[in-house]
């Protein structure tokens, strides 16, 4: 009994003991919290006509000036933040002429010192530092430590440093290659990370879709998801016959949104397509265009199996003027009564009843009268009153 009572003594002192140890180290970080907060605010009163000049000679010629007085450690790294905060917000000759403060100040050098660190953590906070400075120079060292980091998360904050420093194609793509070694397939991730870089990536990305490689493919086709540059149709039309399905889905939409002119027989092909989403896409895309050399095209689609077609091609004709309207029309006579006809007649029903709300509007007048009369015409109906200005 003793022996039992003299255990639980014990353990309770033991609960007592790092119940204390505890509330210690919570109140030496709320104390440290409170310091730097201080800290903080004394800094943003110390320099704020600094930042204030910063700010405001961007656009001079002159280069930007270090603050006239010496920096302890906090402040120059509150320093360092918001001169971070600041290069991802502006770009160009400004973010050089902020990238050259930082060097003037010794803050590139701080943390290139820091970044020979041998502990880990102290490692990865200045290579994340060089990568918001833009330090060129550190690039071939954070390849090599991208190559030698372990598999967690913090591999991206290399990573997207890597990108920001990089000056050419080539370093952009040791980082793109290190990554898939790594097994990494955030295909969207690296896209968004190559975005931070200063090198135009278009080139990188035409050549990854010429790749065999399929996640260089796929790293190219969301890169070049971005660009208008009709030569991307060019590059991607190969892929719309592509094995994997999200590369063909990708390369239907690149190929779709590239050109302004599609050729009948790739959109007839597409129409075709046994992939549901490629269908919708294209008829989406001819919908955008408002062209009417693709009326037949839309028109056919009506004829789908897949309902969701069906409303997609009937909604983009209602926007194809008058020769859009017609076909329509004349698609839902064709088949009149049944489910498929009752269906199209509904929809243009809800689209007369749309438009009349909103006749204080020309455009919308002409179209709701336009309908009213095609409507009336393809299926006999009596004459009705139509809306005037």
């Amino acid at each position: 009994m003793y022996t039992n009572l003299n255990a639980a003594i014990q353990a309770l002192y033991i609960i007592l003991a790092f119940n204390l140890v505890c509330v210690v180290i919570i109140y030496a970080i709320k104390l440290r919290s409170i310091r730097r907060r201080k800290l903080n605010d004394r800094f943003q009163t110390k320099f704020k006509d600094y930042l204030t000049y910063v700010q405001a000679n961007l656009d001079g010629v002159e280069p930007l000036r270090v603050p006239p007085w010496t920096m302890n450690p906090v402040e120059r790294e509150a320093m360092q933040e918001k001169l971070n905060d600041m290069m991802e917000i502006f770009s160009g000759e400004q973010r050089h002429k902020l990238a050259q403060l930082c060097v003037d100040m010794g803050l590139v050098q701080h943390h290139m010192e820091r970044f020979n660190s041998r502990t880990y953590r102290v490692k990865l906070d200045a290579a994340y530092h060089l990568g918001c400075m833009r330090v060129k120079e550190a690039v071939p060292a954070l390849l090599d430590m991208l190559k030698e980091h372990p598999l967690d998360s913090s591999l991206f904050v290399v990573a997207r440093a890597v990108a920001k420093c990089a000056r050419s194609q080539q370093e952009l793509g040791a980082m793109v290659q290190t990554l898939l070694q790594h097994n990494k397939k955030c295909y969207e991730l690296i896209v968004d990370m190559i975005a931070d870089s200063d090198v135009d990536a278009g080139s990188l990305y035409t050549g990854y879709v010429s790749r065999q490689d399929p996640a260089y493919v796929r790293i190219g086709l969301i890169g070049l998801n971005v660009y208008t540059d009709p030569a991307a149709a060019s590059a991607v039309y190969r892929l719309m016959d592509s094995k994997h399905e999200d590369i063909q889905i990708k390369a239907v939409e690149l190929y779709l949104k590239s050109s302004r002119l599609l050729p009948k027989n790739v959109v007839s092909k597409l129409l075709s397509h046994p992939n549901l989403g490629i269908r919708r896409l294209t008829i989406e895309a001819l919908a955008n265009i408002k062209n009417t050399a693709y009326v037949e095209l839309m028109k056919s689609s009506l004829s789908d199996a897949d309902q969701r077609i069906v409303y997609s091609s009937a909604k983009g004709l209602l926007h194809l003027g008058e020769a859009g309207m017609v076909a329509l029309c004349e698609s839902a006579a064709a088949v009149q009564g049944m489910e498929r006809g009752q269906f199209m007649q509904q929809l243009i029903d809800d689209e007369l009843k749309h438009l009349s709300m909103q006749l204080h509007n020309w455009d919308k007048l002409m179209q709701y009268n336009t309908l009213m009369y095609t409507y009336d015409k393809v299926f006999h109906r009596s004459k009705r009153i139509y809306r005037v200005v």
